[in-house]
């Protein structure tokens, strides 16, 4: 966010909230940062377990740990399959990986965290556990193509259900795999969803569709 004079705020990953409150209204009990402008607006951003909020002089934000040598976001353009292939190319090369690590670790897929992953993993079909150096041509194609479905779906309901924007409305998109999915049917083969703790988190899957 660049604010006057020449100056940057990073706002890292985080779980909590960023509100916009119109001038004149109540702010929130609990913040961690408020941002006054000059119409009387302001900006409040609450932290919850994690967070980043951090102010540079323009450009010298790109020599953040997590900013330098970022990789393309899925919603970029340069988030191509060829560049995708060649990520996964580059990890079987180093230490063994699943396709949960692919989307959830080390940034090697910015933008993307554990919740959206149960969903593009279902798409693709995909156990969480299952390696990076078994995936087939046509399964590292389909899980290119669940990214991108899964990403700009929850972008066009204005986010997850359980997620806020700005004006503090909850977004639409209606995860299929969550906590709420366990021992359900599956949508697509009415197997009953499944849970298992892996890579610090929790996994939600169907033990029929992803292999």
């Amino acid at each position: 966010m660049p604010l006057d004079p020449g100056y940057l705020l990073l706002i890292g990953e985080f779980g909590g909230r960023l509100l916009y409150h119109p001038a004149g209204a109540t702010l929130p009990e609990k913040y961690h940062l408020w941002l006054a402008f000059e119409d009387g607006s302001s900006l409040t951003a609450l932290t919850q377990m994690w967070g980043a909020l951090e102010l540079y002089q323009a450009g010298q934000e790109r020599e953040r740990q997590y900013v330098k040598g970022m990789r393309p976001t899925p919603v970029e353009p340069d988030f191509t399959f060829d560049a995708f292939a060649a990520l996964i190319a580059g990890l079987l090369a180093g230490e063994k990986r699943s396709v949960k690590a692919l989307l959830t670790q080390d940034q090697l897929l910015p933008g993307l965290g554990n919740a959206i992953a149960q969903d593009i993993m279902f798409r693709a079909g995909l156990h969480p556990k299952h390696p990076l150096s078994d995936l087939r041509a046509a399964q590292q194609r389909g899980l290119y193509d669940a990214i991108l479905t899964t990403v700009h779906a929850a972008i066009a309901r204005g986010g997850r259900y359980d997620e806020f924007d700005l004006y503090n409305r909850s977004g639409g998109y209606q995860r299929l795999m969550d906590s709420r999915a366990v021992g359900r049917p599956c949508p697509v083969c009415g197997a009953a969803i499944e849970k298992i703790q892996y890579l610090g988190g929790a996994c939600y899957f169907c033990p029929r569709c992803q292999v």
